[in-house]
């Protein structure tokens, strides 16, 4: 079974580019996650390879309807708005009570933006290009309410960016449209983040060291 140790990682760049043979996509506020449904095996691993599988029924759910596939995506909870809320998706994730994670499953429910697909049905598509394994996402997910496909754009990396700037989220994934799927760091996916991203990394540092 595909792990965590197996996630392909973004490389911090500075300044965002238009390029052709690249896309971008939004930079989530969540956590990492690898859905994972093998025969009756249902999975939500973290970076670190912790299984949340407990804390968010109601992805489970989700993923019990898909075929046999490991997702690679990002675990977020949003307002009403529509944007992220990391203090809302770490106090879930921390829930342990069968009555309040069933509680806030219902009143915040969580979703999955799944930006990759490494496997399904048993074959693994980790060889295919980005365009290709997007592609055959997009299909898996056509009709699955809490995982949501993440869309991109091609090309146009700097418009994309300063609009994300303005709308004061996080930052920008670009990704060589033709890159195969490897573990560990790759010059082939880079994260740029906002002033505003960059304005809340200060703060949960602050809050860690105080």
């Amino acid at each position: 079974m595909f792990g965590h140790q197996d996630l392909m990682l973004c490389t911090a760049t500075g300044k965002p580019f238009t390029r052709s043979g690249w896309l971008f996509e939004l930079k989530y506020d969540g956590f990492r996650v690898l859905a994972v449904k093998q025969r009756k095996q249902l999975h939500l691993l973290s970076r670190r390879g912790r299984d949340m599988a407990h804390s968010f029924p109601e992805l489970i759910a989700c993923l019990r309807d898909l075929p046999d596939v490991v997702i690679d995506g990002e675990l977020v909870v949003l307002n009403d708005m529509g944007a992220p809320q990391f203090e809302r998706l770490r106090w879930r994730a921390l829930m342990s009570q069968h009555r309040e994670v069933t509680h806030a499953a219902q009143t915040e429910p969580a979703a999955i933006f799944a930006f990759d697909l490494h496997e399904i049905d048993g074959h693994d598509l980790r060889k295919q290009t980005l365009l290709e394994r997007k592609a055959a996402l997009e299909k898996v997910l056509a009709r699955c309410p809490r995982i949501k496909f993440a869309s991109h754009i091609e090309h146009e990396g700097e418009t994309f960016y300063d609009q994300v700037s303005q709308l004061g989220l996080e930052g920008v994934v670009c990704k060589r449209a033709s890159s195969l799927y490897v573990a560990g760091p790759s010059r082939d996916w880079l994260k740029i983040k906002t002033a505003a991203g960059m304005q809340v990394d200060d703060e949960r540092l602050r809050h860690l060291r105080a």
